[in-house]
């Protein structure tokens, strides 16, 4: 589906990418504006250039590319912060938002020009120190990167049992693993009709081993 950005018909474009970090004890938001923007009451502070973004992939089918975040400039006095909290597996949002002169987010024709872009789970954090020259002293850069959410359900699907009970946590209303248990527990004797639910009590296997149509050996058991 398709989605008008009545912002792109302007003659003065103003950008800006706004980033939610959801964790299990707080939320943080920020974007790369000059300065804290409030949008649907939920302010983003404005880190400027310290905030940088990986290019976001577009393609008309959903897809599996990553993402990653960086802030610069963290004061090595919080990188314990940021190796404490529980980060991975926390769920990261990017919007894209259209400013007016007034660094506000734009509304045009009744529809405010913001917009999600990803949605993703954080699967890594690293953390980078450099020693500034300028001003002497130590600058921790921190680089979380997010699996989007396209990848973590065909990791979920990838993985799933197809027994009922697994089957319909996911397709509630799909049947067409109900049957499972009846096959798994239905005794095949090749050859021959399928038997009911259960093994045969007695009789003779043969298994004919054959190569290029002609019969080579064969073998006869008695199965209890």
């Amino acid at each position: 589906m398709s989605t008008s950005m009545l912002a792109l018909n302007s003659g003065s474009i103003i950008v800006a990418e706004f980033v939610k970090l959801t964790l299990p004890t707080q939320t943080f938001t920020f974007c790369n504006a000059a300065a804290p923007i409030t949008v649907n009451s939920v302010t983003y502070e404005g880190l400027g250039s310290l905030l940088g973004i990986s290019e976001i992939q577009n393609d008309i089918k959903a897809s599996s590319a990553d993402l990653k975040i960086s802030l610069n400039g963290i004061d090595p006095a919080n990188i314990s912060i940021i190796l404490s909290g529980d980060i991975k597996g926390s769920k990261v949002e990017v919007w894209r938002g259209f400013l007016d002169s007034s660094n506000q987010i734009q509304t045009i024709g009744g529809q405010q020009q913001f917009f999600k872009r990803y949605q993703g789970i954080i699967n890594n954090v690293a953390i980078q120190e450099n020693f500034d020259d300028k001003i002497r002293e130590r600058i921790a850069t921190c680089i979380v990167s997010s699996a989007s959410m396209r990848l973590v359900l065909d990791g979920r699907n990838a993985g799933m049992r197809t027994n009922p009970q697994a089957w319909k946590v996911f397709y509630p209303n799909d049947t067409s693993m109900d049957r499972v248990p009846i096959i798994a527990a239905t005794y095949f004797d090749f050859g021959n009709q399928a038997s009911g639910g259960s093994q045969t009590s007695g009789g003779v296997l043969s298994l004919f081993i054959g190569h290029g149509g002609n019969v080579t050996e064969t073998i006869t058991t008695n199965e209890p």
